[in-house]
This record gives C-alpha cells, sequence and structure tokens, in this order.
C-alpha cells in the first residue's frame, strides 16, 4: 500500500503538466512584447492578451519556429468592454502558451481577414521565448 502512494506522489506532477492554471507560475503579456524576448522555465504557463477586431472578421493567426519547445494549451474571447451586447466593440483573444522543452522558439502572430490572403494584415506581432 505504501508503495502505491508512493507511486502516486511520483506520477502526479507529470501529470499536471501545463494544463494547471496556478497564478504563481503565468507570466501575463499584451501587444508590448513585440519585438522582445521573455524567458519562462519548462511546463510554466504565460498568457498573451491581444486586442482583436472581431466583430470586422478579424482573427488572430500565428506561426512557431519550433513546436516542441512551446505550444498554445488554448485561447479564449472576452470583450474588451466586459460587455458581450456592445456592438463594434473591441474582443479581447487570450492565448495559454506552455513550455514543454527547453530551447528556444520565435512566435509570429498576425490579425488579419481570412478571405483577404492578398492583403497584409493589420497587425503583427512577433517575440522569442526560452524556455529554460
Amino acid at each position: 500500500m505504501k508503495t502505491y502512494y508512493l507511486l502516486l506522489l511520483i506520477i502526479i506532477p507529470f501529470l499536471s503538466g501545463c494544463s494547471d492554471n496556478v497564478l504563481s507560475t503565468e507570466n501575463q503579456f499584451d501587444s508590448s512584447i513585440n519585438g522582445k524576448s521573455i524567458s519562462i522555465n519548462k511546463n510554466h504557463q504565460f498568457i498573451l492578451e491581444l486586442d482583436l477586431n472581431a466583430d470586422a472578421g478579424y482573427r488572430w493567426d500565428y506561426s512557431m519556429t519550433d513546436t516542441s519547445v512551446i505550444r498554445i494549451d488554448s485561447t479564449n474571447y472576452r470583450p474588451k468592454s466586459g460587455n458581450w451586447n456592445q456592438v463594434g466593440g473591441v474582443t479581447i483573444e487570450t492565448f495559454y502558451f506552455c513550455g514543454i522543452k527547453k530551447g528556444n522558439c520565435t512566435v509570429n502572430l498576425f490579425e488579419h481577414r481570412v478571405w483577404e490572403s492578398s492583403i497584409s494584415p493589420i497587425n503583427t506581432i512577433q517575440f522569442n521565448v526560452i524556455v529554460k
């Protein structure tokens, strides 16, 4: 029985990974991250909140140079004003990133309309993540 409990104590930290939303391990960023580098620990999460013109048909797309170093666990949306009934209001898109392996990764985000492939994005964000 003691072996069973010991095994559970060893396995549980590995199963929890980055899906935990433990505030003490999170760092929160906004568009001012553009052009910068950030450093996080392996298995820690950081949050990126970006304004989005969703009512006008825009969305944020992204690319990452090494998806084995960081990943996006999830995204969510909320109105900037706090009121979903406000017409034409700006939306905040929140990205939840997690460091999964030591290394470097560059993240590129661009706000665009999917159907306007020949038109440049209205906003771009690029930053580097160092996972230690």
